[in-house]
């Protein structure tokens, strides 16, 4: 009786165990994802992005949703790259707009081409620096009051995940001249585009620092637009491509600068030939002396078809210069190339400037070639170190003319005239003396100077009279 018992005990343990078991075993932790079909969803929109973005008027108000208002749109934009961050943006035929999360890893359950619903109501609309979002709540820090994503609470109750087979939304081929704030969040296509000389061929964003980056793309006709990506992207520390040819991405904006973010890296396509005159092939090679011999007091014009190749002497850094002008020099001579806007070329970059027709002629008596198109110029190799010409203070004097714009070293020179290199201050050796001018704007220019004698490194320049620049404090020594 008590063996029959025991056994019974036995078996009903085993029972409960299974069921169980059995009962866990149908409890499921993690929600069911769509069908990957066209599946019916007991859902629709009432209203469309469009008219939502409507009800946010003033920049950065934080506008609560009071209606029982429900978008649906694809999913253009995810976090997959990691260029964006807790955020999808979604588009339907009428607009774009970028939806904030508490959560990341949204491409898991929400990648790009899936089809989202969200009911709005008491979801907040804003705007970051002019581009619209839609966020989950307000949040008061110290009296000040700021918008979060959704919470996971809130995406259990506001998003339905449709449909997903492949992305459906095709982008919207734009020139750069088409840019308007309709198409902010929205997938578009630009070609007949490439990244500017400073920008070719380098890194998408700063690996080191992880810190997002601008690279500026550029049409035929010199429109820019910036890509900006962040340093957390799995592509980050990917060049840019020196070709021309077509990009895919979603438009932003950062107060007035619109702005181009890419999914990944086949968003890019540039393995065309760069347009411009800067172009390889486009000229043939001149000598920095040529040009200066074409200049007889008078505005002139370099031939057509022509390029020169030399070193840049300049430091754009140290700011002792203009940021448009570069001091460049070949075997033969030196001149000052002006550009019609910032470049970003370095001291030891050796360049290829396309001079074709472009405008000779002096700005305060220092010889010129004068705005040349930033697409003119291209960057040889870089890293180099410019050999300076060794003189005395007499022979730079005596051979001025000849060797403005070129780099010139001296030895034993007492600097006098100031207690900082602000301003003119006088170089003086055993033969002579020349006036040595610092921009007050120069990051070194406050830098005290010497009280013994030294040796400076210099470019030979003009301004309405005999002087030397230098381009950094290292030029000191």
């Amino acid at each position: 009786m008590n063996l029959f018992l025991k056994n019974s005990w036995i078996s009903g343990a085993a029972l409960l165990l299974i069921a169980t078991l059995a009962f866990w075993s149908c409890v499921k932790t993690e929600f069911d994802e769509p069908p990957s079909g066209g599946v019916a969803i007991d859902i629709q929109a009432n209203t469309t992005i469009k008219e939502l973005k409507k009800l946010h008027v003033t920049p950065d108000a934080l506008d609560k949703i009071k209606d029982d208002l429900i978008i649906g749109g694809e999913v253009v934009m995810d976090d997959r790259s990691g260029n964006y961050y807790k955020t999808l943006v979604i588009q339907d035929a009428t607009g774009g707009i970028e939806v904030k999360f508490n959560d990341g890893f949204l491409y898991n359950s929400t990648p790009i081409g899936r089809y989202l619903y969200i009911r709005c109501k008491d979801l907040i609309l804003t705007d970051y620096n002019g581009l619209p979002q839609l966020q989950g709540s307000i949040l008061v820090e110290n009296g000040v009051p700021s918008a979060v994503g959704l919470t996971a609470a809130q995406v259990r109750q506001k998003v339905v995940r449709g449909d997903y087979k492949e992305p459906k939304l095709a982008p919207k081929k734009i020139s750069i001249n088409d840019l308007n704030n309709d198409l902010l969040n929205t997938l578009v296509e630009l070609d007949g585009v490439q990244f500017t000389q400073c920008d070719a061929g380098k890194t998408y964003a700063d690996v080191p620092t992880k810190n997002s980056l601008n690279r500026l793309l550029e049409d035929c006709n010199g429109l820019q637009l910036i890509v900006r990506s962040s340093g957390y992207s799995d592509f980050a520390s990917k060049l840019t491509p020196t070709g021309s040819g077509k990009i895919v991405g979603v438009l932003g904006v950062f107060g007035s600068d619109y702005q181009l973010f890419i999914r990944n890296i086949d968003d890019v396509n540039m393995s065309g030939a760069r347009c411009g005159n800067g172009g390889p092939g486009t000229a043939t090679a001149i000598n920095v002396s040529e040009i200066r011999s074409l200049f007889t007091g008078t505005v002139t014009s370099a031939p057509v078809g022509k390029k020169i190749k030399g070193m840049v002497l300049s430091d754009r850094n140290n700011k002792n210069l203009n940021s448009r002008n570069i001091y460049f020099q070949d075997g033969t001579a030196g001149i000052v190339v002006r550009f019609e806007a910032d470049h970003c070329f370095e001291q030891g970059d050796e360049i290829e400037v396309v001079v074709s027709g472009v405008e000779i002629s002096e700005f305060n008596k220092l010889l010129q070639l004068n705005n040349v198109p930033l697409a003119n110029a291209s960057i040889v190799s870089s890293g180099n170190t410019p050999t300076p010409r060794v003189a005395t203070i007499a022979e730079i004097n005596t051979n001025y003319n000849a060797w403005e714009s070129t780099l010139v070293r001296v030895s034993n020179v007492t600097l006098s005239g100031g207690s900082n290199f602000s301003g003119s201050r006088t170089a003086t050796d055993a033969s002579g003396n020349i006036v040595v001018f610092t921009s007050s704007a120069a990051l070194f220019a406050l830098s005290p100077l010497p009280t013994t004698p030294v040796t400076i490194t210099a470019i030979v320049s003009d301004f309405n009279g005999k002087q030397l620049l230098l381009r950094n404090i290292n030029d000191v020594q």
